[in-house]
């Protein structure tokens, strides 16, 4: 019997589209160490220049679910609408803590925020002046009953806070704070029925999970479950007390410094100063080694397999494994040196196993599902399809050795 994962890449679409509201619901807390609430567990203060943070109040053990949450916002692709209707059926008090989120802008963004925000307000006043707004169909339940007297009151302006400014602040906070659940490689459909199920959903916007800041050796991991409709941020490690919670922004990749500063600064606009990122401490050095290191041995593989006019289907199949599975664990050994674990690290051991039933060493095969089904659990939960799946895997192996032992005693 065969057990295979397949090894999804995060895709960093463009955003466009259409968005939906649901009101903001308390963040819930789910864990198997405590029944504390995350109001017990943490709180959010000032974070020096990066502003507000998320600190634990006590220690966090690893696997604990600090934050579960709804979105405030969800971006369908494909499907071309504007933020003005969102907007305009937002209550006081969720728009309020959707504008009180940080945004990134630069010269280029700001004139292309201008542009589309130009069109669509333009758009949605005109609709508006004909009573034709709110006729959306993806509009959502959560509408304002008045807001279609809020702008036909005064048919030539419109009210600030639907003003073009107002509308490419709003452009500028989501793209700033969303993430991309769409083609995460954690979501997953579960049912036809579900918006969260939806092919076309993007991103979405978590405000409590948006006050979360950002360390490339992180000690949380956020990720969405379809079939609960909530982002869900896990402890990856232990959170002692008096420590900032911080999620890496970026898909993990073993990604050299220079590498990670550029794509911070275009997407965050600002430069990183974690341990990782910090050259002026050895931890900070001795990191960057390994990352240097294990692009050389990527660079060897390479080599190995396609270079010296030998291509990959003329490779003996077991050598070509062998090598595989030797980049592989390079891989594990580098985010376990740099203390990453989470979803990146799960499925690099899963890989890992795959290669090994490749290579028919079972029992090494489940020692290492066993390894990512654990990393599965502390990130993600144990009411998670992928954690269900690879449960499964883990079943299936230990049960076809007992089957081997009984006919090969």
């Amino acid at each position: 019997m065969s057990y295979r994962l397949t090894h999804y890449i995060q895709d960093s679409n463009t955003l466009h589209d259409t968005l939906e509201h649901s009101p903001i619901s308390s963040p819930q807390l789910l864990t198997h160490h405590s029944p504390q609430s995350p109001q017990s567990m943490i709180e959010v203060r000032a974070a020096g220049v990066a502003g507000l943070g998320v600190f634990a109040k006590t220690l966090i053990p690893r696997g604990t679910r600090i934050f579960s949450e709804r979105s405030l916002l969800t971006l369908h692709r494909n499907k071309p609408s504007s933020f003005y209707p969102l907007l305009q059926r937002l209550s006081a008090h969720d728009r309020d803590v959707f504008m009180s989120l940080s945004a990134f802008r630069t010269r280029e963004t700001n004139v292309m925020r201008w542009a589309v925000a130009g069109v669509h307000t333009l758009h949605n006043a005109f609709m508006s002046a004909f009573g034709l707004f709110g006729k959306n169909k993806h509009a959502g339940s959560n509408s304002n009953s008045n807001s279609n007297s809020d702008l036909n009151s005064n048919s030539n302006s419109c009210p600030k806070r639907y003003s073009l400014s107002d509308h490419v602040s709003a452009i500028s906070i989501f793209r700033s704070n969303s993430f991309n659940i769409g083609q995460s490689p954690i979501s997953m459909p579960v049912s036809q029925g579900s918006d969260a199920s939806n092919p076309s959903i993007s991103h979405a916007l978590f405000p409590q999970t948006a006050r979360i800041n950002h360390s490339c050796l992180p000690n949380a991991q956020g990720n969405y479950n379809p079939a609960t409709q909530k982002f869900n941020v896990h402890a990856t490690r232990d959170i002692e007390r008096g420590e900032e919670v911080k999620l890496n922004y970026l898909m993990e990749e073993g990604g050299l410094r220079r590498s990670r500063m550029e794509r911070l600064r275009e997407g965050y606009g600002f430069d990183c100063k974690c341990p990782a990122c910090d050259f002026g401490q050895v931890r900070g050095r001795r990191g960057e080694e390994r990352r240097l290191k294990m692009v050389e041995k990527l660079k060897g593989f390479v080599v190995a397999m396609e270079g010296r006019g030998l291509l990959k289907e003329e490779m003996d199949k077991e050598v070509e494994v062998e090598r595989e599975l030797e980049a592989t664990m390079a891989y594990i050994e580098l985010f376990e040196s740099e203390g990453i674990a989470g979803r990146e690290l799960s499925n690099m051991y899963m890989k890992a196993a795959e290669l090994n039933l490749d290579m028919c060493k079972h029992q090494e095969a489940l020692r290492l599902a066993e390894q990512a089904l654990q990393l599965d659990e502390d990130c993600l939960g144990t009411d998670h399809l992928d954690y269900k799946k690879n449960l499964e895997i883990v079943q299936g192996l230990k049960k076809e050795l007992d089957e081997n032992i009984l006919q090969h005693p």
